[in-house]
């Protein structure tokens, strides 16, 4: 109480230093003020058990906000092979997407760098972030953009279809061996990962705010089906046994094999297999760092479109859709 008294003091001298009245009154003003915190039995140096509202907190209770430091978010990443972002990881992903909204959401990079410059190639989401309260589907986004495009030609020649054919080309419980076990390989594969992504995202749901908020957004049976959803946000961790299978989206896959690894994600080491095939370098091009380094005070290409949005507008994807119905008739 004695060393708040007299910080108090102090503050009140301080003010009277700087009040703009009569100089006469500012000087009385401050000897009285000097003689009361002489009067008070204090050191400068206070040792009290708990320090007073007004004394800033201690250096190790700020929180670091340097590059090197994680930014606040919702939650922590808990993906198979992932670590932290920083402020830095994030720039890199505003430039790579050009967008600032996948930003607010990343929450985690692949722990093992395949990048020849050593930026994130793709990176973590929060699949209820705080600052939209949006629920993402997708737990991983690829945004290299040198990748990107990649696979958005690779997707635009039919490479959904393609992939899509070998892991259905496996017999169904009860049907006649198939060509080969490539598909069934895969199917497992598939399969596989779909539970992966989807225990992640149910340990990261768990609180009874999360699932109360999914709830009261998408419904009872929405937010099951939500919580239960594989890579990219497809149908079900668990399909029925009898029912087509849909990769729904190679950039997914590419992720998903850049955090996992190439011996946890075999879809995605199928994906990389086939960029690999047509001369892509997945480590990047001796040029590519201008449209990811923050400090890069060169040209920059554009980012790549974003591919949502586009194929769902585009005859191939209305086509593609469609065929996949009557299939699975």
């Amino acid at each position: 109480k004695i060393s708040h008294c007299a910080q108090t003091i102090m503050a009140v001298l301080a003010h009277a230093q700087r009040h703009r009245g009569p100089p006469e009154m500012r000087e009385l003003f401050t000897v009285i003020l000097s003689a009361l915190l002489l009067l008070c039995p204090v050191a400068l140096s206070f040792s009290t058990d708990s320090p007073p509202r007004s004394q800033p907190p201690p250096a190790s209770s700020i929180p670091d906000l340097s590059l090197s430091s994680s930014p606040p978010t919702h939650r922590s990443t808990i993906f198979p092979g992932s670590a932290p972002v920083d402020t830095k990881d994030l720039a890199t992903l505003v430039l790579q997407t050009g967008q600032r909204g996948p930003a607010s959401a990343a929450i985690g990079r692949p722990a093992c760098c395949t990048c020849r410059h050593g930026f994130a190639q793709a990176y973590a989401m929060d699949p209820l972030p705080a600052s939209t309260g949006r629920a993402n589907s997708g737990l991983l986004k690829l945004t290299c953009p040198h990748l990107v495009r990649a696979v958005d030609a690779l997707e635009d020649e039919g490479g959904i279809d393609a992939l899509n054919e070998r892991v259905n080309i496996s017999p169904l419980p009860g049907e006649e061996k198939g060509l080969n076990g490539d598909g069934k390989w895969l199917r497992e594969a598939v399969s596989e990962a779909h539970q992966v992504h989807a225990r992640v995202r149910r340990e990261m749901l768990s609180s009874d705010e999360d699932v109360a908020f999914l709830q009261n957004k998408l419904g009872e049976e929405g937010s099951l089906f939500f919580l239960d959803s594989g890579v990219a946000g497809a149908t079900g961790s668990q399909p029925p046994s009898n029912s087509a299978i849909d990769v729904k989206c190679l950039h997914a896959w590419l992720a998903d094999m850049l955090f996992r690894k190439a011996g946890a994600s075999a879809v995605g080491e199928e994906v990389a297999w086939e960029l690999q095939q047509r001369g892509v370098d997945l480590t990047g091009t001796p040029t590519c760092r201008s449209a990811c380094d923050p400090d890069w005070d060169g040209d920059r290409p554009n980012p790549p479109a974003p591919r949502n949005r586009q194929r769902l507008r585009s005859g191939k994807e209305v086509a593609r859709r469609k065929r996949r119905r009557r299939d699975d008739r």
